[in-house]
């Protein structure tokens, strides 16, 4: 990218996925291309200011496996060596927060901050909380700066602004590109579920509190069940997290002595009873463990509050509900979280569409981003 006095002018643009680089070329400078920037890339003729990277994150996001060797991880690295040699005065990678904590930290972010440093850069490592900047939705991101300029960083205290889901999505008018309600549907089965599902709500067996709705709540979906047996889900959904066995992950199965100390009556016949209904399942001959054990299908969002963090399956009913009717989020519902303005096109299949909305860099971190690199180049 290369800047011609207080202007940004982007001269080159990549990325694997060739609707993203469709989507970019449509909306914006028309210069991306498709390229895999794992494969040696010839930068002979290039003399950019800045190198901007976004890298994949679900390897280093806490919402997936966080595998340390995933090979998207790598990526992040490359984009580091691109930009050494390049040797742009200024050089931004985003990612995502996970990236800072743990074996990815060391194994990435660290070694990122060194081999810039080592190439003559000075470095600046910040968290951006996205409610700052006037998003409805919580997202945290970690954004790498490195500069070979003669200037400084300076960052201002961000504060938190309340901005609620309703404020963003609420008043989009019915014919809006990008806002067909009919694809993002829930129906059958899920449909019953959705309505069992209060805004601030989700499908969980894990936890309790007003937050959770378990699947024995649901009868008419996953059978009914007696009082005692629901004692005795209750009683283990609380034991699997408080008798503990390994010193990793939130729970545990449970020996079936061990539930036995936790309830005034023999729950034989009960936990034969919810093992053959499909509630219970057998971890070993002498464990137990909760059949469904996710922690957060059919999130329903409020109003009132920010959004989560919008990812690739917002336009799923089984994982997020819209706050007030059974049906996940439209394209156009998850882009205004992210900050997108209604003139900006998505195109291609659904699901891609949905995979760029999750994936972009939300506009309003971008506009921070950019005012964080004229700060850096002025005078430059």
């Amino acid at each position: 990218m290369g800047m011609d006095g207080k202007t940004f002018k982007c001269t080159a643009a990549f990325d694997i996925n060739r609707h993203a680089v469709a989507v970019y070329n449509k909306n914006l400078s028309g210069v991306a291309r498709v390229r895999d920037l794992l494969l040696p890339l010839d930068v002979s003729a290039t003399t950019p200011d800045i190198v901007l990277s976004g890298s994949p994150c679900q390897g280093f996001s806490t919402a997936g496996k966080r595998e340390i060797n995933d090979p998207r991880n790598g990526l992040f690295l490359r984009a580091i060596d691109i930009a050494i040699e390049l040797m742009p005065k200024v050089f931004v990678a985003e990612n995502v927060y996970g990236i800072l904590s743990g074996t990815h930290k060391t194994e990435y972010m660290d070694i990122a901050i060194n081999r810039l440093q080592h190439a003559g850069y000075k470095t600046h490592l910040s968290v951006v909380d996205c409610r700052s900047l006037g998003m409805a939705q919580m997202r945290k991101r970690a954004l790498l700066f490195a500069w070979n300029t003669q200037n400084d960083l300076v960052l201002s205290d961000l504060e938190l602004k309340y901005v609620s889901l309703e404020e963003a999505i609420a008043n989009i008018p019915p014919n809006t590109y990008n806002h067909n309600i009919s694809t993002c549907q829930a129906t059958g089965i899920c449909k019953i579920i959705a309505k069992n599902i209060q805004p601030g709500q989700k499908l969980s067996n894990v936890r309790g509190g007003k937050r959770a709705v378990h699947t024995w709540d649901i009868p008419e979906v996953y059978g009914d069940i007696s009082q005692n047996e629901r004692t005795v889900l209750e009683t283990l959904m609380k034991a699997r997290r408080q008798i503990r066995n390994r010193n990793w992950g939130d729970a545990d199965p449970v020996s079936i002595k061990n539930l036995c100390s936790y309830l005034d009556f023999d729950p034989t016949r009960y936990i034969e009873s919810l093992q053959k209904k499909g509630y219970i399942r057998n971890k070993d001959e002498t464990k137990l463990d909760l059949a469904n054990t996710f922690n957060g299908k059919f999130r329903r969002l409020r109003w009132d509050e920010p959004a989560v963090t919008v990812d690739t399956r917002f336009g799923s009913p089984m994982l997020f509900l819209h706050p007030t009717e059974h049906r996940a989020f439209t394209v156009r519902e998850a882009a205004r979280v992210q900050g997108f303005p209604d003139n900006f096109i998505f195109d291609g299949p659904l699901h891609a569409q949905y995979e760029m909305v999750g994936n972009a860099v939300p506009p309003p971190l971008s506009i921070y981003i950019a005012s964080l690199i004229k700060q850096l180049c002025r005078n430059a």
